[in-house]
């Protein structure tokens, strides 16, 4: 009877860990639509696969801020939800690098290296990312 009381309690902590854990994970994908940017749309949104690219690469090889030309930002602030980060913070229509250029510029050019290194590789023609819905 003992065994079977401790089985449940044990099998109830470990329920609530992977619960916990699961809520502290980032989101497996994210929509990628910024329309307070792209007021005028050409194509749809990206669902952009966060988990599969947290699969090769680091976080700061993505997500940056930098300052005489060294990546500065604190891996501790990219926390989910937190705005300071967000790429449309710094590139927008008064910098130098637009969220557009900004977006194409990062993503197929990695796409772009990895192909030529002989890796695997995400898409880098327009339609392999802006997924037309049916």
């Amino acid at each position: 009877m003992k065994d079977k009381i401790l089985k449940q309690i044990l099998l109830g902590v470990v329920l609530a860990l992977v619960s916990v854990a699961a809520s502290w994970a980032q989101p497996e994908t994210i929509v990628i639509k910024n329309p307070e940017v792209f007021k005028k749309v050409q194509r749809p949104a990206v669902t952009f696969p966060h988990e599969r690219h947290l699969e090769t690469l680091e976080c700061l090889d993505c997500h940056h801020r930098y300052e005489k030309g060294k990546n500065v930002l604190e891996e501790d602030a990219l926390e989910e939800g937190n705005a300071d980060i967000r790429c449309a913070n710094c590139h927008n229509q008064d910098s130098r690098l637009g969220l557009r250029h900004a977006y194409h510029r990062l993503c197929t050019g990695c796409h772009a290296k990895m192909g030529k290194a002989g890796q695997k590789t995400g898409p880098r023609m327009c339609g392999g990312c802006h997924i037309i819905s049916k």
